[in-house]
């Protein structure tokens, strides 16, 4: 990961190359020294500095390369759809460059990540998914698209702070059967996000072996991301189950996705529609946890 001069992160918040040098000067900015006495800023700072401060970040494509929409309009509804027909036209001409630069400028630029799978990344995706009607050559851009969103989140998280000593714990996957990786992805860096040390399984995982991994890692929170659709009356018995048991270790069961099925209301048992809901849901347990 590259390091920012106090004039190239100065640059990409619009502010004097002075007031950064005094942000680390006073401690609010880390930064190392080289051989030389120059100021070096880890990228991953800088960007935790932006959000956390609230600078607007005037010239993102300084912080995640060349490609980035430069400034990027602040976290709204409205401009969640705008970013969601940008990042559609980019991956449905695959220039993955540019749909990675514009989604890794959207998260320094202060946008939760809840709110970039919800809006750009989920709207984008579902019509580039339809394309597959037209023939073959819509399942090559829905796989391309798919990969690129993969690596960008990747990415992203790279530039999230560690979490912190003794930090919550969350666990998930998608079950038997649901050969999806992104959705789990997402959960997974909603979570880390807030703070929580992740532990994402990915796809294709049974439930024994996700309450096996809940007992060795003792999670607050158990993850299933759900995007194929089948037996639903089993489904939401062994998922009911599975709730049940967890629920003995104090952890909480969420369960989203296209392909969830139908669940009678069951302690520890959550049921949400968007990682919005997710995020909500992991920051009141993680208070509840503190009290």
């Amino acid at each position: 990961m590259r390091d920012l001069s106090p004039r190239d992160l100065a640059r990409s918040l619009g502010v004097s190359e002075s007031s950064v040098k005094r942000w680390v000067d006073d401690g609010a900015l880390a930064a190392m020294r080289t051989a030389g006495g120059h100021r070096r800023i880890a990228l991953a700072e800088a960007v935790r500095f932006a959000r956390q401060s609230g600078s607007p970040v005037v010239r993102p494509d300084l912080l995640v390369g060349a490609g980035a929409p430069a400034p990027v309009a602040r976290f709204d509804a409205a401009t969640q759809e705008e970013m969601g027909e940008r990042l559609y036209g980019l991956l449905e001409r695959d220039d993955a460059a540019a749909a990675r630069a514009l989604l890794l400028a959207l998260y320094v630029s202060g946008w939760p990540v809840a709110g970039i799978c919800d809006g750009p990344m989920r709207g984008a995706l579902a019509r580039i998914g339809a394309l597959w009607l037209h023939g073959p050559v819509g399942i090559v851009i829905e796989h391309l698209a798919t990969g690129t969103c993969v690596r960008a989140l990747a990415e992203m998280r790279t530039l999230f702070p560690p979490p912190a000593e003794g930090a919550p714990v969350a666990l998930g996957a998608a079950p038997s059967g649901d050969p999806y990786l992104l959705p789990s992805m997402m959960a997974a860096a909603v979570l880390a996000e807030l703070g929580y040390r992740d532990h994402n399984l990915g796809p294709e995982v049974p439930m024994a072996a996700l309450e096996q991994a809940a007992e060795r890692y003792r999670p607050q929170i158990v993850w299933l991301a759900m995007s194929v659709a089948r037996d639903e009356a089993r489904l939401a018995a062994d998922v009911a189950d599975l709730a049940g048991r967890l629920a003995l270790r104090g952890a909480s069961l969420v369960v989203g996705g296209r392909g969830a099925p139908a669940l009678a209301p069951s302690p520890g048992l959550v049921r949400i529609d968007s990682m919005a809901e997710l995020s909500a849901f992991a920051r009141g347990a993680s208070r509840g946890r503190g009290a």
